[in-house]
């Protein structure tokens, strides 16, 4: 029979309500947000009942707040560290202007049009219309809101543009007599804008007397001033050019260490005065790739850009570097195409393309060349017949006149910008990169385009059908909490992937075959996409929700038909990728099945030659997959130093019927060097799992058959000793409990506690209770009726100052429903996992409260 629903848990109590009762912000502080500004936006935000989230203290927090705290971040731009995780957790950035309107207004004013996101072009538009036809209103109202401006039916005097074909209207007349600062445009404006999904000048669109309507086409324009391109783009003399000497106060390194990468092509004296530039700016350099928060490398490949990019680390090479030292502060290595690592030999395609460009000058035209270069073309200063492509910022030159006579692709340089994002060259028939506004000369938009986050994850993740399989997670290398509490890294560098082009993914999860994310997906990140077209996902927690209730649905069925239809083995070499092998993608994709199935066949018998049993020659019949019937989890092993030996023994052990996994619920077997405090471990003890040596996977790899694991247990006195369990007693306290130990207990976790909120989460989600992120927020409590389960109310707190300020209201909150409170260290979950008993002792209390 089901265990009744958990109550509701209490929350703190409610103040009183105020404008911004429900607000928990936080404010970035930029070149274009001074202090002086953003203590006026903190003083109003307060003084209306809004709440400033609690800065993190400690220095190994990637960013100085926590995401998942806030509700909105006030900043003016989101070129700012911890960009990428506020948006993966869904919470807006707003401008300053959005304070000042929800109190104009007197009510919360919508997030949408006060977003600094440079992807909102529309940002900042309040546009009226006067007297356009029905359809035309309609498309340009639907345009702008969805590019984040707003549309009013009425001129007021938030107006910012009036869109009209004439002046001969009363809201053009009203504008005019009254001298208001609104802006009178054509339509034209805003649908130029909205084909090239950025925004240009107003200024060719303006009434009375616009440009475009007086100046021919084909008359000069004079080059724009354009973007600052300052060390936006490398240049051959950059890996022994001294770099630029920072501002005074310049500290955008302040808590973060470093790590230079070996591919850089700098001699020692360079990275001494890198070095020495990152120190003065309050960062430290290191040697370890677990212990940066940084990491600056040349190429998307290698072990330490791998495991950098897997472990979220900002990923940026020196140009990077060097546009932070020029322009004294922080930007995003996503922010600008080349500011992120080069992919070695260029993107597929472009080695056999032509390229010149046209009406670009100054800055704007070495970005362009440098960017031609790095995506692996042929740059040419003169046009020749041979030349294949003409990037043209007009469509009015000498050069642009020749493309047309020697039929020579004609585009602007967003055609380059984005397959350079996309990694893939794409149609130069979108009307997107063939349009040319008639008097903009397009310069002015250059190096608008970031870096497309989930299409260099081809470069550093697993297959996405292998990232369920894989023995050894991220959330399982990433931490080992000791008893001190101290986070203690054991990941294990990765080889580097070869590209390939993006698989289609259907929005739709079917109970039978669930798609998962991988473990170090970052969310929706910096994309040059209409709102429409860009896919958005939640945080981190939310997927593991979802993928929880995934593997309640069907675990069996979904892991097993999973790896059924999947040829190769666990890590996914044997399922060939296409894509990356022209003969196959100029096939046609009628093939027979007979035929596909003899291609696949001949692929596995080439895999096995790697661990010496295959030729490799002759295709023969493919064998009858063996049923999983051991699911294993390894953790804690780091014995597979050699990349293609792991992928070799994991698929061995699944044709043996050993399917490798990474969720602890699911395991029916536990390898492990010896006893350890890992996520996965501590985790997988809930599910009583048959707990082997590492030396067990070694013995069915040698024999080639599944070896009785009773033979091999693990025996780990000194473990035992160590963290003072009997594993055999916790094990069998776990069978019979059946991940319900912590069954009805609801456990408050602070901001800085041990180890993460995260993994602490976890490991009482898989003993069956309920963790809360634990905050003083301002809504009103359900207080549920009776004591909580034991009569005592558990908070695991961090020592910081952060934390200790939550540690009132908690001990008031637990006093109201009559709950005993106990503000523990992470000790107490880790000890009562690990044993499989719940254990009210005083040694595990923070020192203050003892």
């Amino acid at each position: 029979m089901g265990q009744p629903p958990p109550t509701q848990p209490p929350q703190p109590q409610a103040d009183a309500p105020g404008l911004f009762n429900e607000v928990i912000f936080c404010i970035i502080e930029s070149d274009k947000l001074s202090k002086d500004e953003a203590n006026e936006i903190r003083k109003k935000l307060l003084n209306n009942g809004a709440t400033e989230v609690e800065l993190r203290t400690n220095p190994n927090y990637k960013i100085p707040f926590d995401p998942a705290e806030v509700t909105h971040v006030i900043a003016a731009d989101v070129d700012f560290p911890g960009q990428l995780e506020v948006d993966e957790a869904m919470k807006p950035i707003v401008t300053p202007a959005w304070v000042d309107t929800t109190i104009a207004k007197k009510r919360l004013a919508h997030v949408r049009p006060f977003t600094p996101d440079p992807q909102f072009f529309f940002s900042g538009v309040i546009a009226t219309v006067a007297e356009l036809p029905v359809g035309d209103k309609e498309a340009i109202c639907g345009g702008i809101i969805a590019m984040g401006g707003q549309y009013n039916g009425n001129l007021t005097k938030f107006t910012t543009h009036l869109v009209a074909l004439n002046m001969d209207n009363e809201k053009c007349k009203s504008v005019v007599a009254k001298k208001l600062p609104v802006k009178i445009v054509l339509p034209h404006w805003f649908d130029d804008c909205l084909k090239l999904n950025r925004r240009i000048d107003e200024q060719p669109y303006l009434l009375p007397n616009p440009e475009i309507e007086r100046v021919d086409s084909t008359q000069p324009i004079p080059l724009p001033r354009g973007p600052d391109l300052t060390y936006a783009h490398a240049n051959s003399s950059l890996s022994t050019q001294v770099p630029p000497s920072p501002r005074p106060n310049f500290n955008v390194f302040t808590g973060k260490r470093v790590l230079l990468g070996r591919d850089l092509g700098i001699n020692p004296r360079l990275r001494n005065v890198i070095s020495d530039i990152i120190k003065q700016a309050r960062g430290e350099i290191t040697e370890n790739v677990l212990d940066a928060h940084v990491y600056v490398g040349q190429w998307r490949e290698g072990a330490d850009y791998i495991t950098a990019s897997r472990r979220g680390l900002y990923v940026g090479n020196l140009t990077w570097m060097y546009w932070m030292f020029a322009h004294g502060k922080w930007t995003s290595p996503l922010r600008r195409l080349l500011h992120y690592p080069l992919l070695k030999g260029g993107i597929p395609g472009f080695q056999k393309l032509i390229i010149t460009v046209s009406s670009y000058g100054g800055d704007a035209r070495l970005y362009l060349e440098n960017l031609i270069e790095a995506s692996g073309a042929t740059f040419t200063k003169s046009m020749k017949a041979e030349n294949t492509h003409l990037i043209a910022a007009r469509a009015h030159s000498e050069k642009c006149t020749a493309a047309k006579e020697w039929n020579i692709n004609m585009v602007n340089h967003l055609w380059l910008e984005e397959s350079y994002a996309k990694c893939k060259v794409l149609t130069v028939t979108d009307p997107k990169y063939t349009h040319f506004p008639t008097r903009t000369n397009l310069m002015e938009v250059v190096g608008q385009t970031p870096i497309d986050t989930r299409t260099i994850q081809q470069y550093y993740e697993p297959d996405d059908e292998d990232t369920t399989m894989g023995g050894m997670s991220s959330s399982d290398n990433l931490e080992e909490v000791p008893p001190n509490g101290q986070v203690k890294s054991t990941s294990m560098a990765v080889p580097p992937k070869s590209p390939v082009k993006a698989k289609k993914k259907t929005a739709t999860v079917s109970a039978a075959h669930p798609q998962f994310e991988t473990p170090s997906n970052r969310g929706r990140g910096l994309l040059a996409q209409t709102p429409s077209s860009v896919t958005t996902t939640g945080s981190r927690r939310a997927k593991e929700q979802a993928t929880a209730r995934l593997h309640d649905l069907a675990p069996d069925i979904a892991l097993y038909e999973k790896e059924k239809k999947r040829k190769g083995g666990v890590l996914g070499t044997g399922n060939r990728r296409r894509s990356t092998t022209p003969t196959l993608e100029a096939k046609s994709h009628k093939r027979a099945a007979s035929e596909i199935d003899d291609e696949l066949t001949a692929d596995e018998e080439a895999d096995t030659s790697i661990d010496g049993r295959g030729t490799g020659s002759k295709p023969k019949k493919a064998k009858k997959k063996v049923k999983p019937t051991i699911k294993l989890l390894i953790t804690g092993y780091d014995g597979w130093q050699v990349p293609s030996r792991e992928e070799s023994d994991k698929r061995r052990l699944l044709d043996l019927g050993i399917l490798c996994i990474a969720e602890p619920e699911l395991c029916t077997h536990l390898a492990a060097p010896k006893i350890v405090r890992t996520r996965n471990f501590v985790c997988a003890i809930a599910a009583a799992p048959k707990i082997v040596n590492i030396s067990w996977v070694k013995a069915c790899l040698d024999e080639n058959r599944i070896v009785e694991a009773e033979e091999y247990l693990l025996d780990d006195p000194e473990g035992e000793s160590r963290l003072s369990i009997n594993l055999a007693e916790s094990l069998s306290r776990a069978e019979k409990l059946k991940g319900k130990l912590l069954d009805k207990y609801v456990v408050y976790c602070a901001p800085e506690v041990k180890g993460g909120f995260e993994t602490c989460a976890q490991i009482i989600k898989a003993n069956g209770g309920v963790c809360i992120n634990f905050k003083t927020g301002k809504r009103g409590a359900n207080i549920p009726e009776g004591k909580p389960e034991g009569g005592k109310l558990v908070l695991l707190s961090g020592e910081a100052g952060g934390d200790m300020k939550l540690w009132k209201p908690f001990v008031k909150m637990a006093k109201e429903v009559g709950a005993e409170p106990m503000i523990y260290r992470t000790d107490w979950l880790l000890d009562s996992a690990m044993g499989q008993k719940v254990v009210w002792d005083e040694r595990y209390l923070v020192p203050q409260m003892k």
